[in-house]
């Protein structure tokens, strides 16, 4: 019996999502570790029911330690500083990659490859970003200190898997503070307006402010629309502040990147979640020519945009430049573990469309033409 009388449940207790998000952020809150009996007695639940959750948790990689030896440090800071003098970024963040990225993988292979290194890459995104929201804590507590008023901290965020495993990171391991004046606002539109996925901006948007205490807003408006109708669909009050907020306010704008191979299938790439629109968003865009997309923002061999006969309502693909390109603000651009990835991402960096990146080493040695690392033929159209 638990100390309020109340009965302690267990019995399908490793199934409840945010039961298992309670307990780790209840167990590892503030930086210390508490034991299975007093987050038990914390949530009602039994300590075994505790220990199935954490090892739930850890199976899916919402629990992570990136332990590095010293070869391994040396040969990672050595690769950051490569790539970013190379792409003249802000900062590389990257983590230990999996040379068998390079191998020709089955679509199971390849996203079960790609998921294991994207959970150390959220580790290390949210060690940076807690830097980034502690460093505006101070600024709006000195603005208060000095007699003026503190400005909110507003970051943009994009949508699909990547972000909401970086959002289910900050949400189940210790932030560092909590700041009520962080605004988390959607980049691009609904995708799918027929479910409430969590990969949604405006989903990942309130999960990232809940982690940190903040608010979110939402941006009531389709992401995909046939290009005629994009002038149409933006004409109402709300959308048009919302997307001049998001121009205008953002100082961090934090988004994923995806490829479109010249030889796959709409199957194996997803730009949207509905299956019927993501197969029409994916050939119009390989159509028109394109080979990366971010929040289908589509870009070309030369980096510069790409029109298709469909466009995604947001930040837009200038917009995003426009802010990589601000010392004052950054794009911090999320992406790993696929070679699918690589040449769209040399790209994507070549023409500016980000500030920070967060990788992998084995990426990476290909965005600085390593000897070993893919050639560019070897993977063109995969």
């Amino acid at each position: 019996m638990a100390s309020n009388g109340r009965r302690k449940p267990h019995r399908g207790i490793t199934e409840d999502d945010e039961m298992m998000l309670r307990v780790v952020t209840d167990m590892f809150s503030g930086g210390a570790h508490r034991s299975c009996r007093e987050v038990a007695e914390a949530q009602h639940i039994t300590p075994q029911a505790v220990v199935a959750l954490v090892e739930r948790a850890q199976r899916e990689g919402l629990i992570t330690t990136l332990v590095l030896r010293p070869r391994e440090q040396i040969e990672v800071a050595r690769l950051e500083g490569a790539v970013r003098s190379q792409y003249g970024l802000q900062k590389v963040l990257l983590v230990p990659g999996d040379p068998d990225i390079l191998q020709d993988l089955d679509q199971r292979q390849r996203r079960s490859i790609q998921r294991q290194v994207l959970h150390s890459m959220a580790q290390r995104f949210a060690e940076y970003f807690d830097t980034l929201l502690v460093g505006a804590a101070a600024r709006q507590r000195a603005a208060i200190k000095a007699g003026r008023e503190a400005a909110p901290f507003v970051v943009g965020v994009a949508w699909g898997r990547t972000m909401h495993l970086l959002a289910r990171h900050l949400l189940s391991t210790p932030r560092p503070l909590r700041l009520a004046e962080l605004h988390v606002v959607p980049i691009v539109g609904i995708t799918s307006a027929l479910r409430a996925d969590p990969v949604e901006a405006n989903v990942v948007a309130m999960d990232v402010a809940r982690a940190y205490g903040g608010l979110s807003a939402q941006l009531p408006c389709p992401a995909f629309v046939v290009a005629d109708e994009a002038g149409v669909v933006t004409q109402t009050r709300q959308v048009r502040r919302m997307l001049a907020k998001i121009r205008t306010d953002c100082e961090v704008v934090v988004s994923a990147m995806g490829p479109i191979p010249e030889t796959a299938s709409a199957m194996d790439i997803t730009v949207s979640p509905d299956p019927v629109s993501n197969e029409e968003l994916f050939n119009a865009a390989r159509h028109a020519g394109a080979i990366g997309e971010i929040c289908y923002w589509l870009f070309g061999r030369d980096g510069k945009e790409v029109r298709a006969s469909y466009k995604s309502l947001g930040l837009g693909f200038e917009g995003l430049r426009q802010i990589a390109a601000d010392p004052k603000r950054q794009v911090v651009l999320v992406t790993g573990g696929d070679r699918w990835r690589f040449e769209p991402l040399k790209v994507a960096l070549r023409a500016g469309l980000a500030s920070v990146l967060v990788s992998d080493t084995v990426t990476a040695r290909y965005l600085v033409d390593e000897p070993g690392s893919a050639s560019a033929g070897s993977i063109a159209g995969r």
